[in-house]
């Protein structure tokens, strides 16, 4: 047996899980998996140094590609009718569409981002009295998110260069 993963197919397997199972359920197995082949508990032989190893790359490459949470705040009055909001991660923006009636705690996910889950925190609000309903979509977050997604890469820009070039010629 090899302590090389290469698939999260992989990686699940080594601990005995199904990939459907998620991060919480890996990171369980393989605590369990670890008491039972540590050096400190089992004697220490090529087969349970080469499982424990398998494991830990299983682990980290579980890690490395499983999902982000992240939280996002809205009042109550935003979570009963629904909204479009972006949020950041990192240096990218992703956009969470919120669906009416969503509740405490609920988990979503970004448009065209399966492994990103978002946790809907509701706050409480205080009424404004004759304060207009806020749209449901910021038009300045809107706007951003445009502007991140419709603006060429780097690669496409040079890309762009080198054809111009070319036909120049």
């Amino acid at each position: 047996m090899t302590s090389r993963v290469t698939s999260l197919r992989d990686a699940y397997e080594a601990l005995g899980l199904v990939p459907g199972d998620g991060p919480v359920a890996a990171k369980s197995a393989f605590r369990a998996r670890v008491k039972t082949l540590h050096p400190d508990v089992t004697e220490p032989t090529p087969e349970t140094l080469t499982q424990l190893a398998r494991i830990v790359a299983a682990m980290e490459l579980i890690k490395a590609v499983g999902p982000t949470g992240l939280d996002l705040e809205i009042t109550a009055e935003q979570a009963a009718a629904g909204l479009t909001r972006t949020v950041r991660h990192g240096d990218r923006p992703l956009l969470v569409r919120i669906p009416a009636g969503v509740l405490e705690g609920e988990i979503i996910h970004a448009v065209g981002e399966p492994d990103i889950a978002i946790t809907i925190r509701i706050t409480a609000s205080n009424p404004v009295p004759d304060r207009p309903a806020a749209p449901l979509l910021d038009s300045a977050d809107l706007d951003a998110f445009i502007h991140e997604y419709s603006r060429p890469s780097a690669h496409a820009r040079l890309a762009r260069w080198i054809r111009k070039a070319q036909s120049a010629a």
